[in-house]
């Protein structure tokens, strides 16, 4: 039992690590676009009622999926969001214009394992406990990966192994905690539209506005210590997650960075510079 009990709170962790990770597209949440296009989504827990349906409405549907599903699942009501897709259209005189569209917002009850579904998953083994297994090694994996991004002469002798422990992760702020779950893709949508914006509402010259994107995207590699460049980085992306319209799709990236620059900038440089 006692052994049984201490796989269950792992697992439980495990399986909290792995909402994290449904939030950004590289995990498979995709939808298609007009014209038949796939856009990747993303998706994020809310406690907002979809539009439409009232409280008790919406009560019901959770109750309904609890039922069918039991006490093994917990229901995360979850918004999945899409990516603009741009199209090229042919008029009747042949001219072509292109047309931006953006699939609506999808929201939907998720049904996740539980405490007690989780306990069965420990106890079934097979298939079944090397998927719970693969979600916590994940978990671990990406934190390392961050790791090694920020450090270019990082190495098996000089890593800092103590911030894979569990409870070292589970500590993280959760922004920072889903940033190595970031898509590639979702970076670079990132990068483009504040590339495209930041020169018109800050009068910068576009080469400075690409050189923040750039930095922010590599998540300040080699700008850690640098607290002057740190601050004005920190204003800049204040001005570009108020005037976005981009703001539900890249929010996973903006909220990472705000999350880092926040620890950067209240770190004192001693401590800094032994932690790099």
């Amino acid at each position: 039992m006692i052994r049984t009990n201490r796989f269950a709170m792992v697992a439980l962790a495990a399986a909290i690590g792995g909402m994290y990770r449904q939030a950004n597209p590289e995990d498979g949440a995709s939808g298609h676009g007009a014209a038949g296009q796939t856009v990747s989504s993303t998706s994020q827990p809310t406690d907002a009622t979809p539009e439409g349906q009232t409280q008790e409405q919406k009560d019901a549907q959770i109750a309904k999926i609890k039922a069918n599903f039991n006490n093994t699942v917990d229901v995360k009501e979850t918004n999945f969001f899409f990516r603009k897709v741009k199209n090229e259209v042919k008029d009747a005189e042949g001219n072509i214009s292109i047309v931006e569209t953006k699939r609506p917002t999808v929201t939907l009850p998720i049904p996740v394992p539980s405490v007690e579904g989780i306990v069965e998953i420990l106890s079934a083994g097979g298939k079944q406990l090397d998927l719970l297994l693969e979600a916590v090694a994940n978990v671990v994996i990406e934190q390392a990966r961050d790791k090694v991004n920020e450090k270019e002469d990082i190495s098996a002798d000089n890593f800092p192994y103590e911030t894979l422990s569990w409870e070292a992760i589970a500590n993280l702020p959760k922004a920072e905690r889903r940033g190595g779950g970031i898509s590639k893709e979702l970076w670079d949508d990132f990068e483009k539209d504040y590339q495209e914006i930041m020169p018109a509402l800050t009068g910068k010259k576009q080469d400075a506005v690409n050189n923040a994107a750039r930095i922010f995207k590599a998540k300040f590699q080699g700008a850690q210590t640098n607290k002057p460049v740190l601050k004005v980085l920190q204003d800049q992306l204040a001005i570009y997650a108020s005037n976005t319209t981009q703001g539900e799709t890249v929010l996973p990236c903006i909220e990472f960075l705000q999350n880092k620059l926040e620890k950067l900038l209240n770190t004192d440089e001693s401590n800094l510079l032994l932690a790099l």
